[in-house]
């Protein structure tokens, strides 16, 4: 068990509606279609759902803006939708949040649509998933413009998030450059990554993929925690970081610090699992958020787990508020 200091917590926590924040990622909208089931279709043996309630909500690095907005965190959001009425909606959304719009860049694809998940739920059960999604990478222009656009922002935000969901807006090229920039400002830079990309996120502050993702991409399982704890030393060295973060599911996450060539097994806070849907955008914006608001390396990564027990016990791809992860980490025992 690790243990924060409350007044130090405080303090990060009451300087995050100053903090600033670019996310660079693949933007989703996701819907839901929230129903009940009755009886088994006549046409096929599946249920019918009946729909009492329907929302869509941001998804992909949208979730991350949404989690960012929730801790007061001003987004900066950097990606590519389509030209169409869904476009129109996620600007809507991203209104909503607390994002400088004036300092966004969404480009129009013509040939790229924006990308929408639709999930149908019964109950608190998930009954299917319809994507709707053509996967392209950016073009050169397209890659021009976005580094255009972060190059002239970079300097007044305090950390990059790359929110990879591989879909086509961070390509290897716009990886390289964006981290590289981010590097040379001095910028935190932290990455929720795809096993595509796996290590081309060199120099980045912090990667966070799953025990899964970080298996496949050494081409193990990784189950015991020294099996994990030799796998983020590995991917740490490779990538040149000072830092690498395994999240494990029910098992917590484990926090690898290269300086201390340490790793720190962090448990899992999680009472009740309702949805994992976006834990991972909540572990890499409050991570993200309280380590470019002064927390040190493993005390953001104590917070960050403290939020995604709570976000795993909500419906859907949900948030996490100040007021909520106090009381988490109080609940926990976590200050001393």
């Amino acid at each position: 068990m690790y243990y924060l200091d409350k007044k130090r917590y405080l303090e990060a926590a009451s300087k995050l509606k100053t903090t600033k924040i670019i996310v660079i990622g693949d933007l989703i909208l996701d819907e839901y279609l929230i129903g009940e089931v009755n009886r088994i279709s006549p046409e096929a043996p599946v249920p019918v759902v009946w729909v009492r309630n329907e929302k869509t909500t941001l998804g992909g690095a949208g979730n991350v803006v949404k989690n960012l907005s929730s801790l007061g965190v001003q987004s900066f959001v950097l990606g590519r939708a389509g030209n169409d009425p869904a476009a129109k909606t996620l600007d809507d959304l991203l209104s909503t949040e607390n994002t400088n719009s004036s300092k966004n860049t969404i480009i129009r694809s013509e040939i790229v649509p924006t990308i929408l998940k639709t999930r149908v739920i019964a109950g608190h059960q998930q009954v299917c998933r319809i994507d709707r999604e053509e996967t392209f990478p950016l073009s050169d222009s397209e890659e021009k413009q976005l580094l255009e656009s972060f190059s002239k922002i970079i300097q007044e935000a305090d950390a990059v998030i790359l929110s990879d969901y591989d879909k086509g807006t961070l390509t290897a090229s716009l990886i390289r450059k964006t981290i590289d920039l981010a590097v040379q400002h001095k910028k935190i830079v932290t990455v929720d990554p795809q096993v595509s990309h796996f290590f081309q996120y060199e120099k980045a502050t912090v990667m966070t993929p799953n025990h899964h993702e970080a298996g496949k991409a050494l081409g193990k399982k990784l189950e015991t925690n020294a099996e994990v704890e030799e796998a983020a030393g590995k991917i740490a060295e490779n990538l040149h970081s000072p830092s690498m973060m395994i999240t494990r599911g029910e098992k917590g996450m484990s926090l690898y610090i290269s300086s201390e060539s340490k790793t720190y097994h962090i448990p899992t806070v999680a009472k009740e699992v309702f949805d994992v849907t976006g834990a991972g955008d909540t572990v890499i914006s409050v991570y993200t958020s309280f380590l470019a608001a002064g927390l040190g390396e493993l005390e953001a990564a104590i917070v960050s787990n403290a939020a995604a027990g709570v976000v795993v016990g909500k419906l859907g791809a949900e948030t996490v508020s100040l007021e909520e992860l106090l009381e988490a980490l109080e609940k926990r025992g976590s200050f001393q």
